[in-house]
């Protein structure tokens, strides 16, 4: 068939670029070689195309690919002409997943962006495919060298003892080196000031030792201070080819009972999910910036990277910002036992681990977000649900992680019981008082709805309020579609957590956003009074919506924030005068509530103390009717209740008690506030 080219922008998902398609899709450009490269090794580099790739240099097929975020590559040396135009052409193609197997036996490697609750259509609907993320998201490099290519550089660092350090280096040449070749090395700080060190090995793979190197720590607890290796590859004087890449000198342990300890501090991992866009081409080292800088003023120093990998400036910022990453293989449910799947996998699994594996950010590798075979809510979705798929897969994964994988903790899957999820998909959201048998949070939250403005923009100006009733919910809330395309969950909204829609779309999305801030702020309060009892890591869900959607995100699409958001940035500051309760509502009387100073920093604050006031807060007055000031030894990482605070005889009307924790010169370290009625 003739069909008539047209352009389109590359590094680009092709939906971006207004082409809302799925499958295959060709891709043809021309370049041009002088004849000064004629004997130059010529090697044609992807950054990232999703999903199955392959590429003809002038007719010849150089090669194909399978998997959307790996850096792949092909030596095109025997296939290109000199001095005259060459012909690239690459078939890209992204189906859908066969209507049979969709959903619980997928046979793409792509995670949340194939299958997801935050994507187009949500995770149930059949038309949870659309707006396919297919196409070359990242770029497209002709790279030249002598001889040979120098694929890959992994610089894994070693704590020897408690002063020296060994860099374990392996580089990865394509193509046959000369006997005579040295590899020229130099280990310079990125951004700091500490001696550069340099040699020279006549071996691609050698050790660096290194005395006292600068360490990478998190957030809140020194510098993240980074090193740049480079390696020069000479054959008598000629250079071959060079690379390099970013490391830094960091120890993570985690113990039995799972507490979490970077160069030897205990450090509570306060976190959230992050999927930044359906379309990983849309973001870039400012947009990631700006989200990274949100997450910072909420006090975030772990990111779970939820379910796929994500543009490469995001662990680049991370490493320089000294944040933590939670990293997720892409699976999300379930996938086909094949032995196509289950080899893919294991290989795109190693692609993740060797790719990412230099950022020092990245403290934790998840393999698996809640399989089949730990997912035994799935048998009310999937007639034919089958309680052992994929755990061969999973056990699988994990023997070869761990082969490869040796300095960080690996979990095999992300557990149902992991993901509390009360008030939302069962129970109440009050139930967040109680404690938890769990060491690792690593979901929890609640859906509101965006702003009007932002409803408009998505709805496209309909903005009608379909109706909530007992009709409504025996039809499965039909007359809400539109709305669950753009995943918002009617029957969990209305049914479970019993949100009140109101006679207006202003009055529900009030109660939404309401709903969502007091869960958070309960939740994540919770969880920090149960540091390392047994709580060490807990991930709200999620911090951004990544598409023109009204899901769980505590930020729209647009990046406008929701009350959750300051919620959190409350319950997440390092030191926090937390308040113990598990109501919002009493009768007359007077209440009891616990006092907590929680400090996950490593400094110590002697003599301060916790400051409370409590104020009669109703529309005509404001009146202060309790104030109390506790001294405190505020020790480095202390989690410890302080006092039983019994309240006076309290009135019918608004409360809102307010504590602050402040060091002996009068500085406020850490505010809360807590707002309840008596009826």
């Amino acid at each position: 068939a003739n069909h008539s080219w047209q352009k389109i922008k590359v590094p680009a998902n092709w939906y971006k670029e207004g082409y809302d398609i799925y499958g295959k899709a060709i891709y043809k450009r021309h370049f041009f070689l002088a004849d000064q490269h004629k004997h130059k090794r010529i090697t044609l580099v992807f950054h990232g195309v999703d999903y199955f790739t392959e590429v003809w240099v002038n007719g010849k097929k150089v090669g194909k690919h399978e998997g959307y975020f790996q850096r792949f590559y092909f030596d095109i040396s025997h296939a290109v002409n000199f001095n005259k135009s060459n012909e690239i052409i690459v078939h890209v193609d992204s189906p859908y997943e066969k209507p049979e197997d969709f959903s619980l036996n997928k046979r793409l490697i792509k995670g949340i962006f194939s299958h997801h609750d935050t994507r187009p259509g949500g995770a149930w609907s059949d038309r949870g495919q659309e707006k396919n993320t297919g196409g070359i998201w990242d770029s497209v490099e002709l790279h030249l060298s002598q001889k040979i290519y120098a694929a890959h550089l992994s610089a894994t660092p070693e704590k020897i003892n408690e002063t020296q350090w060994q860099i374990n280096t392996k580089l990865e040449l394509e193509g046959n080196y000369p006997k005579a070749t040295t590899f020229h090395w130099s280990l310079k700080p990125k951004n700091h000031s500490s001696p550069t060190l340099t040699g020279i090995s006549t071996s691609p793979d050698f050790n660096i030792s290194v005395k006292n190197p600068a360490l990478w720590w998190p957030i809140g607890f020194g510098k993240p201070n980074l090193y740049e290796l480079n390696v020069n590859i000479f054959d008598q004087g000629q250079l071959l080819d060079r690379i390099k890449t970013t490391t830094a000198f960091r120890h993570i342990e985690l113990s039995k009972n799972k507490v979490w300890k970077i160069n030897g501090k205990r450090i509570l991992l306060r976190g959230t999910n992050y999927i930044a866009s359906q379309w990983l081409s849309e973001m870039n080292r400012s947009k990631f910036t700006h989200d990274i800088n949100l997450m910072k003023q909420a006090n975030i120093n772990t990111i779970r990277v939820h379910a796929h990998i994500t543009a490469p400036e995001f662990y680049q910022l991370c490493d320089e910002q000294g944040l933590m990453i939670w990293q997720d293989f892409p699976l999300q449910w379930g996938y086909q036992d094949s032995p196509i799947l289950h080899q893919q996998a294991t290989s795109q699994l190693k692609d993740m681990l060797k790719q990412l594996g230099h950022h020092p950010s990245i403290i934790h590798w998840t393999l698996h977000n809640e399989p089949p075979w730990d997912a035994d809510w799935m048998k009310w979705k999937y007639p034919n649900y089958n309680p052992s798929q994929n755990k061969i897969l999973d056990k699988k994964l994990l023997k070869a992680a761990e082969s490869y994988e040796k300095y960080r903790p690996i979990s095999m899957y992300s557990a149902t019981k992991e993901h509390p999820w009360l008030g939302w998909y069962s129970g109440h959201w009050l139930d967040y008082a109680k404690p938890t048998d769990q060491a690792f949070i690593a979901e929890f939250g609640a859906q509101a709805l965006p702003s009007k403005a932002a409803l408009h923009h998505i709805l496209g100006g309909d903005i009608d309020l379909p109706e909530v009733s007992e009709k409504e919910q025996k039809q499965q809330w039909q007359s809400w579609k539109k709305w669950q395309y753009h995943n918002f969950q009617p029957r969990e909204s209305f049914e479970i957590a019993k949100i009140k829609a109101g006679q207006t779309v202003d009055s529900l999305i009030e109660n939404t956003q309401v709903y969502q801030a007091q869960l958070t702020q309960l939740a994540a309060e919770s969880y920090r009074r149960q540091a390392y009892q047994p709580v060490t890591a807990l991930f709200q869900f999620m911090f951004v919506e990544n598409w023109e959607s009204m899901n769980w995100g505590i930020l729209d699409y647009w990046r406008n924030k929701k009350p959750a958001y300051y919620r959190l940035q409350q319950a997440f500051q390092p030191i926090l005068p937390s308040i113990e309760w598990s109501a919002i509502e009493y009768p007359i009387g007077s209440i009891k509530l616990g006092l907590w100073a929680l400090n996950d920093t490593p400094h110590t604050y002697p003599q301060a103390s916790y400051q409370l006031t409590l104020k009669h807060d109703d529309k005509l007055f404001n009146t202060v009717v309790d104030q109390q000031q506790y001294s405190i030894n505020l020790t480095a990482d202390l989690h410890k209740k302080i006092h039983d605070y019994q309240t006076p005889k309290l009135s019918v009307g608004h409360y809102v008690l307010s504590t602050k924790l402040i060091n002996n010169s009068g500085k406020a370290l850490g505010t809360n506030h807590y707002h309840f009625t008596v009826k």
